[in-house]
């Protein structure tokens, strides 16, 4: 605090952490805010039924070129949630902790999307699907700081070197 001369006072409390990093904008939440829309919807709207079986529709082929244990919709799962991490990362508040903040965000909305989808008749829960929603979230988030977007910007990074 400062009081009236412009000195500075001693309030009791310690000092507010210089290492957090740059404060989240309205642009960064509208970004991931949008980002986590679409997810929703994509995760809720009918999709066409595929059989599963070689030669019996146009996924047909596509189904059987996939390893064991890899699903269609994986890599979307994967993808999906990495980018809404990293679209997190920069809009959280916690800034010291904001790669930890958004990681568990995007994997408890991947989490929450997967229990909406529970009661649709055209969707269903599955505990592998929340797993590589919180595996992208992840990913997503390391890259984000790896990138830069993370506590730290670039600058503080050097001027720390």
């Amino acid at each position: 605090m400062t009081d009236r001369d412009g000195r500075t006072r001693s309030t009791g409390r310690d000092p507010e952490p210089t290492d957090r990093g740059p404060e989240p904008t309205s642009r960064d939440r509208r970004r991931a805010l949008g980002f986590a829309v679409v997810v929703f919807v994509g995760s809720v709207v009918p999709v066409p039924a595929s059989s599963g079986g070689s030669g019996g529709g146009a996924l047909g082929g596509v189904l059987d070129a996939l390893p064991a244990g890899i699903g269609l919709t994986d890599p979307f799962h994967l993808v999906g949630y990495a980018v809404l991490a990293a679209l997190l990362v920069p809009a959280a508040r916690g800034r010291r902790y904001r790669p930890l903040l958004a990681a568990a965000g995007a994997a408890a909305f991947g989490f929450g999307i997967e229990l909406v989808q529970a009661p649709i008749p055209w969707r269903s829960f599955a505990w592998g699907d929340a797993a590589v929603n919180a595996g992208g979230a992840v990913i997503g988030a390391s890259v984000a700081v790896v990138r830069g977007r993370g506590p730290a910007s670039a600058s503080d990074r050097e001027a720390e070197r």
